[in-house]
């Protein structure tokens, strides 16, 4: 295509993977954790948490090479916003990203009737009733500002190697811990957008899910964006230039004392 909106067989592609990758997240998390909710309410503490952010770290391993792995339309409008991601792939993946949660969704209620059935999925992302609109939006905003800022820093900086999707993944376990009672942990739109579609369910305060995860990703936008400014890697010492700086420097130190011997 040609014009303002063009876009190339290569963004289809990418999109195409952000699709099948939001399916098979909502599908084996949502429905891995809705499956072990009603048939091991025991353990659903440790084991919702556990699916969601297992399922996160196979898809984003698995699809990273063909799209990223974003699999989450708030991320992929902060990657917009620091010119990370083009406006149109952007916009291509995010609606990628919601039509492919809803197919997951969709998937769930064929194929796992007694997930489809469970709490756990029907009005999967509802806040307790001990946690007031305010409360849940916060903590939506800071638990993804937690996973937004492992994208960032692990999978866009490239410091996490290939140990990255696990990182992520980790990131999602550790935040759907500490926010999941309140608010069901969404952290991200399209995690909340396909279940409510299939069952028809919205809660109450329905867009915290929406508003919530997307100011929680620009604010880790705006953490990266920030450190970037402040050129952090010299301050590890990750940073390239001040690594060749370095080996030169004793690289230098060697040659001067091998003369002076």
């Amino acid at each position: 295509m040609s014009g303002l909106f063009a876009f190339s067989r290569h963004d289809i592609t990418a999109a195409l993977g952000e699709f099948l990758g939001t399916a098979y997240f909502l599908f084996m998390g949502v429905g891995g954790a809705a499956s072990m909710s009603a048939k091991a309410p025991d353990i659903a503490a440790l084991a919702v948490p556990f699916a969601f952010g297992w399922s996160l770290f196979v898809n984003v391993w698995i699809w990273a090479p063909v799209s990223g792995g974003i699999l989450n339309p708030a991320i992929t409008i902060a990657l917009i916003v620091t010119k990370n991601l083009s406006i149109i792939r952007g916009a291509l993946y995010i609606i990628a990203e919601l039509g492919g949660a809803t197919l997951g969704s969709f998937l769930i209620d064929v194929l796992l009737p007694d997930a489809a059935n469970s709490p756990a999925y029907v009005g999967s992302t509802t806040l307790s009733s001990t946690v007031s609109a305010a409360q849940g939006l916060f903590l939506e905003v800071f638990a993804t500002s937690v996973l937004t800022s492992a994208v960032f820093f692990l999978a866009v900086e490239k410091s996490g190697g290939f140990v990255a999707p696990f990182g992520i993944g980790m990131a999602l376990f550790i935040s759907a811990i500490a926010t999941g009672p309140y608010t069901g942990a969404s952290l991200n739109p399209a995690r909340t957008f396909g279940p409510s579609v299939i069952s028809g369910n919205y809660g109450d305060s329905y867009w915290i899910y929406y508003i919530g995860p997307i100011l929680g990703a620009l604010l880790a936008a705006a953490y990266w964006s920030l450190f970037q400014k402040l050129d952090y890697k010299k301050c590890s010492g990750n940073d390239e230039t001040t690594t060749k700086e370095a080996n030169r420097t004793d690289a230098k130190h060697d040659l001067e004392s091998n003369e002076a011997n």
